[in-house]
C-alpha cells in the first residue's frame, strides 16, 4: 500500500477448476500448497547477502518491480540490463519472482488510454518473453484501485471508472504475454485493503470480465484489517463476489502483500508500545498460518529490511524477532500440508493441525483479541489442545525452546497467548 511497496517478493496459489464459461487459469507455475513453498517477503534493495539471508530464513519468493520506464527509455526498445544480474542472483540461490508490472511511461499516454494501454500490453509481453524460463508469477500493476498508484483523475479511488480502466488494460496485456510466453502465469487485483469501498471496486471489475481474461488468481493486500484473523470474513468476501460472478470459489486467491508495523503507519495495529516487536513478530506467524488455513496460495510479508515505518523484519544487519519466528514457524512446518482448523475452547483460540512429511502431526496453537481488536487484548490462559494421542508430545515455543509434554484423555494442556507455539506428535512405528 505504501509508495515503494510494490518492488520485491513472494510465494503463490494453486490452479482451480474452471466453470463451462469460465476458462481455467493457464499458468502452470503455481507452487503445491506445502510449507515453505506459498511464502515470501517483499525487497526493495537486492544484494546477494539479501538474498542468502531470505534463501536460510526459508522463504520462496521475492516480490519485486519490472518498472515500465526503466526498460522501455525508447520506444519499442526494451533493455533488460538492470534486471538480468539481479534475476540471476534469485535463479542460483533457487529463489522465485513475483514481477510486478507498473507503471507509467512518459514515452506514451495514460494506460487508461488507447496508446499506453496497448503500449503498456507490449511491454508486459517483452519482460515475459525475456523471463520465460525463470518461472517469474507476474503481478499486472500495483493497487490499481488507488490513486497514489492509478492516477490522480477524480477525487477518490475505488471507483467504477478506475475499475473499467483496469479491466481494460489487464484484457489487453494477458493476451499479449500469452503470446510470447503461453505458459506465463499471471496474476491481477492487488487490491489496497479490504473494505466496503474496495469491495465495491472488486465487484465492478468481476462485472467487468477480469476474471475470464486468462488470469489465474487474484490478489489482494488487506491492511485495513487489524488482525490477521480478520482476514478469514474479508477472504469468504471476496469469495463471494467471485462465486457471484460465476467463478469457483477456489479461484486463486493471494495476499501479496501486508505488514504490521512497528510504529503508527498504514496497516499498524495498536497496542503496548513496548511490545511493538513482539506484536510484529506474532502477526507475521499468524498471517502465514491464518493464510496457509483459507487457502491461499501466496502469503506475501512487506517488507524484508529498513522500512522507515518500521515494516522491516531484517535492519541494519540485524534480524528482529519477527524474523526468528517466522524462521522458527518455517523450521518446524517444513514439509506440512494444512490439514484443518481443530475445534478450540474459545472462538478467539486458534488450533491448526498438519500433517508432516514423516507421518508426524504438528498443532499450531495460539489466542487472538476480539475481531478488530489491539493485539494487548489477546486474554493469555490455560486450555486443552486436543491432540488424540495419550503420551508424551513435543511442545515447540514461539521462540524456538522445546519440551516434553504429557498428554491424557487426547489432550494437552498449554498456556495461549498471541504467540503461536507447536505442538508434535510423532508417528508411533
Amino acid at each position: 500500500m505504501r509508495r515503494g511497496s510494490f518492488l520485491l517478493f513472494l510465494a503463490l496459489p494453486a490452479v482451480a477448476a474452471g466453470t463451462a464459461d469460465l476458462p481455467p487459469p493457464l499458468g502452470q507455475g503455481l507452487p503445491e500448497p506445502v510449507v515453505p513453498q506459498t511464502f515470501g517477503m517483499q525487497i526493495k534493495t537486492v544484494t546477494p547477502k539479501d538474498l542468502d539471508q531470505i534463501r536460510d530464513l526459508g522463504a520462496k519468493f521475492v516480490r519485486r518491480g519490472f518498472h515500465w520506464e526503466g526498460i522501455e527509455k525508447e520506444k519499442g526498445v526494451y533493455d533488460f540490463s538492470g534486471h538480468d544480474p539481479v534475476m540471476k542472483d534469485i535463479r542460483d540461490r533457487g529463489l522465485r519472482v513475483l514481477g510486478v508490472l507498473a507503471f507509467g511511461n512518459r514515452l506514451y499516454g495514460p494506460v487508461r488510454g488507447d496508446e499506453g494501454r496497448d503500449a503498456f500490453a507490449k511491454y508486459a509481453a517483452a519482460v515475459a518473453g525475456h523471463y520465460r524460463d525463470d518461472r517469474v508469477i507476474w503481478e499486472v500493476w500495483n493497487e490499481p484501485n488507488t490513486l497514489t498508484f492509478w492516477g490522480r483523475h477524480g477525487k477518490k479511488g475505488n471507483t467504477p471508472e478506475y475499475a473499467a480502466e483496469y479491466v481494460a488494460l489487464v484484457k489487453a496485456t494477458v493476451p499479449e504475454m500469452r503470446r510470447a510466453d503461453p505458459g506465463c502465469t499471471v496474476v491481477a487485483g492487488s487490491v489496497s485493503c479490504l473494505w466496503s469501498e474496495s469491495y465495491a471496486w472488486i465487484d465492478a471489475c468481476f462485472t467487468g470480465g477480469i476474471l475470464r481474461s486468462g488470469i489465474d488468481g487474484w490478489s489482494v493486500h488487506p491492511y485495513s484489517l487489524r488482525r490477521p484473523e480478520d482476514y478469514v470474513e474479508a477472504y469468504d468476501k471476496v469469495r463471494d463476489l467471485m462465486a457471484k460472478h460465476g467463478a469457483p470459489r477456489d479461484f486463486p486467491l493471494l495476499n501479496t502483500e501486508r505488514g504490521f508495523p512497528t510504529r503508527k503507519a498504514e496497516g499498524f495495529a495498536g497496542g503496548d508500545p513496548r511490545m511493538m516487536e513482539e506484536y510484529q513478530a506474532w502477526h507475521l506467524v499468524r498471517q502465514s498460518l491464518v493464510d496457509f488455513s483459507q487457502g491461499l496460495r501466496l502469503s506475501s510479508w512487506y517488507e524484508w529490511k529498513n522500512s522507515r515505518e518500521g515494516f522491516g523484519i531484517f535492519n541494519d544487519d540485524v534480524p528482529s524477532p519477527a524474523f526468528r519466528a517466522d524462521r522458527v514457524m518455517i523450521g518446524r512446518l517444513r514439509g506440512c500440508r494444512f490439514r484443518r482448523r481443530e475445534p478450540a475452547e474459545s472462538a478467539q483460540d486458534w488450533v491448526l493441525s498438519f500433517d508432516g512429511p514423516d507421518g508426524e502431526l504438528t498443532f499450531a496453537a495460539w489466542t487472538s483479541p476480539p475481531p478488530g481488536e489491539s493485539p494487548d487484548k489477546a486474554v493469555p490462559h490455560e486450555a486443552a489442545v486436543k491432540v488424540g494421542i495419550d503420551g508424551r508430545v513435543e511442545g515447540v515455543q514461539f521462540t524456538g525452546e522445546t519440551s516434553t509434554l504429557e498428554a491424557r484423555n487426547g489432550a494437552v494442556t498449554v498456556r495461549l497467548t498471541g504467540a503461536p507455539q507447536y505442538l508434535v506428535v510423532r508417528k508411533r512405528k
